[in-house]
């Protein structure tokens, strides 16, 4: 009788981790760029030579992005952002233009060098990003269908369009030509996926799984630009711009959420966290704007540092709200009062 064999349950391993497809290929990448660039000064990529170089290393990240905007588009359905019109999209409305806001007053505060450490390009990056599948993820057991139908809108809002079309206002040269055609050029795979998914459903199905293909290339991709012995530098930095995240991200919305929309308050939570997506923005918006470049590394390796804390903890977050203000969905149904009837 042939002996069956053991299946080693790589992928599941991997989604035990919060962002795990992305952040654990991502952690491999920078082991193998610190060791061999770090230690040895060998770029290990480059001597390989394609395909290699542009799987695993940074040099293949915007076919990647293009990749993974287009699968994203071919999911979001038309007749979804109806009922986000509800309430999702306040939500969002009132958290990015706060957050936007205090992007300006950064710059404006401490301008490209920023202040602690932390960058105006890693501030951007952060306080700009959601991660909509960890939100669907939280609310996906007691969220009613306005809060379900907030992912589409929130997944729009956290690619990297929103902090490139910000950015390039804060260029040496202003928000010119090349701004406008970096934006058209992330646009067109993401809009070419919402019009096919939306006209054929086989698309919609065939492509379902697409990010979950592409999210450890582009892990790998972010990793190699990441020296270890430099980030473990940026600790303090990546620590202290996760409490900011926290504040701005989830504290004006959390208010309104309970003071305007008079509702329990998980929904602002359960979007507190980065989404992956956020560390592709750097190298992106350093492609539009020069002045950015000397800032990508620094701030893809902070931000890889808030994707971990924020997705590790959000969850957490999001329970300890719920037992302080229970969902609709989640509350205990009550036992019916016994009837008090008089004996006769």
């Amino acid at each position: 009788m042939e002996k069956q064999k053991k299946n080693v349950n790589i992928w599941k391993s991997l989604q035990k981790v919060p962002a795990g497809t992305m952040f654990v290929p991502l952690i491999i990448g920078a082991v193998i760029t610190t060791i061999c660039q770090g230690f040895f000064n060998f770029d290990l990529w480059s001597s390989l030579g394609n395909p290699v170089k542009d799987m695993f290393s940074s040099s293949g990240q915007m076919l990647i992005i293009g990749l993974m905007l287009f699968c994203t588009g071919t999911q979001l359905k038309i007749s979804d952002f109806k009922d986000a019109l509800h309430r999702g999209i306040l939500l969002i409305i009132v958290r990015l233009v706060i957050a936007y806001a205090l992007c300006a007053l950064y710059y404006f505060a401490f301008g490209y060098d920023g202040v602690f450490g932390v960058s105006f390009l890693a501030f951007v990056c952060a306080v700009s990003s959601a991660n909509a599948a960890l939100y669907m993820g939280n609310i996906s057991s007691f969220g009613d269908k306005a809060d379900k139908a907030s992912f589409g809108i929130m997944l729009m809002c956290s690619m990297p369009l929103l902090p490139l079309l910000f950015l390039g206002f804060f260029g040496t040269s202003g928000f010119g030509m090349a701004q406008v055609m970096q934006i058209i050029s992330l646009l067109i795979p993401f809009v070419l996926g919402i019009i096919l998914g939306n006209l054929d459903e086989d698309i919609r199905r065939v492509f379902a799984g697409g990010n979950a293909i592409v999210m450890p290339f582009m892990g790998f991709e972010f990793g190699s630009t990441i020296n270890l012995i430099d980030a473990f530098r940026m600790l303090p930095q990546g620590l202290l711009l996760s409490v900011v995240y926290f504040i701005i991200v989830i504290g004006p919305s959390y208010v309104f959420e309970r003071r305007v929309l008079h509702r329990p308050g998980y929904a602002s939570v359960a979007s507190g966290s980065l989404a992956g997506v956020a560390l592709s923005i750097p190298s992106m918006a350093s492609a539009a704007n020069a002045a950015l470049e000397p800032y990508v590394s620094s701030a893809v390796a902070v931000l890889a540092f808030v994707l971990a804390v924020t997705n590790i903890l959000d969850p957490f977050l999001v329970k300890a709200e719920l037992r302080r203000h229970p969902a609709d969905g989640s509350r205990p149904e009550r036992p019916a009062a016994p009837s008090r009837k008089s004996v006769a």
